[in-house]
């Protein structure tokens, strides 16, 4: 069965549609489960660059729902690992050898969001196997997996703004130095100028600067769709403003929003895979081979994250 985008989309859709109830709640079950991806026979390894897109935009919309309640299951765990593979696997190119620290901070990040990843029991006997190696755990080791969405929620901050700096980098340094003269608006309307070398530490500028002066016209229907998808959690602020003030917020420790981690890192996937697109399926072939080579010869290398468990 050949999989779509579209086919993708209404998924996702009919999912976030069949787990309302009448009351305003939420309700999950046999209804809305039939609607996942890997139900529906989706293999992300198969497909096609503006299915995998497809595949970042809908697995947002199941995963952060109205009130930060944030619900991830197998799907989640597949995009993570599948696009990990391509961008900081061993086989991949995406990063050069002077990136290893932003590369370091995306390993660790797709860490955080495969730490609790295991395998579906296929029995009760497995089940409990399960449980007894996780009590084998060291006990802060055990205890900090708990914790891994928290973890996430605060290095996908910093993920997010290399990312954005990477992609904005005729224009920006690594380190928020202006390369060359840009301007945003600020939340008045009016313009902000950035000037040669000056500095720019806003998330939110360097959202915009990217939105509005980096992205092609395909990629930006793309960020639409994220900001929608984001304005439905809270339509009383541009959705750049909000993930400027859950940015702020998080780092002076007013609060945290331990929930938005895979969100934030679903938008840094979103912007690094689709700058592959001119040549994703080559590497997506290439990819698929070292990971039947590994699994032929079970053997998993440290660089690996494809397939999850």
């Amino acid at each position: 069965m050949t999989i779509t985008p579209e086919k993708i989309n209404s998924l996702c859709e009919q999912w976030c549609l069949s787990v309302k109830t009448p009351d305003g709640g939420m309700a999950i079950g046999g209804n809305s489960e039939k609607f996942r991806l890997f139900a529906n026979g989706v293999k992300f390894h198969e497909l096609d660059h503006l299915s995998l897109m497809a595949s970042i935009l809908g697995l947002s919309k199941v995963l952060l729902l109205p009130g930060l309640n944030t619900i991830i299951v197998q799907d989640h765990f597949g995009l993570w690992s599948w696009c990990a593979e391509i961008i900081v696997g061993s086989r991949s190119e995406y990063f050069s050898h002077e990136d290893h620290e932003i590369k370091s901070l995306f390993q660790a990040s797709i860490r955080a969001s495969l730490a609790n990843c295991k395998k579906p029991a296929g029995s009760s006997e497995e089940h409990q196997l399960q449980y007894e190696a996780e009590q084998k755990l060291p006990h802060h080791a055990r205890y900090f997996l708990s914790d891994s969405s928290l973890v996430l929620a605060y290095i996908s901050f910093p993920l997010l703004e290399s990312t954005l700096k990477r992609v904005s980098s005729k224009c920006l340094n690594m380190d928020g130095t202006v390369k060359s003269d840009f301007q945003v608006q600020n939340r008045a309307g009016k313009p902000r100028h950035y000037k040669t070398g000056t500095q720019c530490s806003s998330i939110r500028d360097a959202l915009n600067l990217v939105y509005d002066q980096v992205a092609d016209s395909e990629l930006k229907v793309l960020l639409d769709q994220f900001r929608v998808h984001i304005s439905s959690l809270d339509g009383s602020q541009d959705p750049f403003d909000l993930i400027y003030s859950w940015r702020n917020q998080s780092l002076h420790g007013s609060t945290n929003f331990q929930t938005i981690g895979g969100t934030l890192l679903n938008l840094s996937l979103l912007l690094c895979v689709y700058s592959l697109k001119d040549n994703y399926e080559e590497l997506r072939d290439k990819v698929v081979e070292h990971c039947k080579w590994e699994e032929k010869h079970d053997h998993k290398s440290p660089w690996s994250f494809y397939p999850p468990y």
